[in-house]
């Protein structure tokens, strides 16, 4: 769903009866199954009803270290404001940005263009251009 269901008057209601169809046809718990939100610049707030988060519980990451067989990072993350400050003070060098337009989805944008130019790196994966390409650190690229 996107964000017109969520916004909707009756938005809750309307998710939960998506979620009952789904699992009244088995589509949860399955490879290849689920739900699929699609919500909000970047996908961000998707990507939070699916539970990512920079700051993951150590019990999700003991449970993705049984999955996969691997010992997942531990120190937690910087949201987006965070992050924003943290390369302004030089404590975050590089800036990776999958799809979206950070400079103009934050909350200050001109301050968050003099952060980035703050980076030593700033790389874009993308699929169209936009204003968040102009903003460079040291060395850039658009991907």
């Amino acid at each position: 769903w996107a964000m017109g269901i969520t916004q909707h008057k009756h938005g809750v209601p309307t998710v939960r009866e998506f979620v009952n169809f789904l699992m009244l046809r088995g589509n949860l718990g399955r490879a290849g199954t689920g739900v699929c939100p699609v919500r909000g610049h970047s996908n961000v707030q998707g990507d939070r009803t699916m539970g990512i988060w920079e700051q993951m519980p150590d019990s999700f990451l003991d449970a993705l270290q049984e999955e996969f067989g691997f010992d997942p990072p531990r120190p937690h993350g910087l949201d987006s404001v965070k992050a924003i400050k943290a390369m302004l003070e030089g404590r975050v060098k590089v800036f990776l940005a999958l799809a979206g337009n950070f400079v103009r989805a934050a909350p200050d944008s001109e301050v968050t263009e003099k952060a980035m130019r703050r980076c030593r790196l700033t790389a874009h994966i993308s699929t169209k251009l936009n204003r968040s390409h102009t903003v460079c650190g040291d060395t850039a690229l658009i991907l």
